[in-house]
């Protein structure tokens, strides 16, 4: 992978061809903008979001714009992994479940590894513009322990799935939609984590 001043300028050309500004990667990335022009500026990036700047701007460029060329080592290769698209509705259920819903017949790639619990969704309406968009595909780890900034797929009681930021103030937490015209929700007994999302995919045909 690149270093210091080659891969400062391919983050900043991937932010260009994205058309997005840095405050939309640094929330994306559940950093400070500050630190997003540090990485065009320096060059270092945290290993923690290696994975997740590829996948971020794998709608505008490849592994390679990055300097990856060794992409087993860096796991971030189409390996022949797969994930069952579940429906919003069967990702509320999957909670209750141990295994996996068999109806599912729509397989989504992934970078990585999934687990056995793995699912994918494929997301609707604009509640979480600009960095997920209706049709955007996302995978789903139900397993991994939540912590602040990571995305979440929730459901409140027996209602059907949501997909929102998880946001932790003390003994407080909260869903953030990533599009200000929606409301921040406080998070009560009544809200359960299906699970943390880890990679998204855009799909064109």
């Amino acid at each position: 992978m690149y270093t210091g001043k080659q891969l400062g300028d391919a983050i900043k050309t991937a932010i260009e061809l994205k058309g997005v500004r840095k405050a939309d990667v640094a929330r994306a990335f559940a950093i400070k903008p500050p630190s997003v022009t540090s990485w065009i500026q320096t060059g270092r990036v945290d290993k923690a979001h290696i994975d997740k700047l590829v996948s971020y701007f794998a709608d505008v460029v490849k592994p390679e714009h990055f300097g990856i060329g060794a992409f087993e080592d860096n796991e971030v290769l189409f390996n022949g992994f797969k994930i069952p698209l579940l429906s919003w509705i069967d990702a509320a259920k999957q909670l209750d479940r141990k295994t996996l819903p068999v109806a599912s017949n729509i397989w989504v790639p992934a970078l990585r590894k999934p687990s056995a619990q793995a699912f994918a969704l494929e997301i609707k309406g604009d509640s979480m513009e600009p960095e997920f968009t209706a049709g955007d595909k996302i995978v789903v780890e139900p397993e991994l322990p939540v912590q602040h900034g990571n995305f979440v797929v929730v459901r409140e009681s027996g209602n059907e799935a949501m997909f929102k930021q998880y946001v932790s103030e003390g003994n407080r937490h909260y869903l953030k939609p990533l599009n200000n015209r929606y409301p921040i929700i406080e998070m009560s007994e009544q809200f359960h984590i299906c699970g943390i999302v880890t990679e998204k995919f855009k799909i064109y045909i």
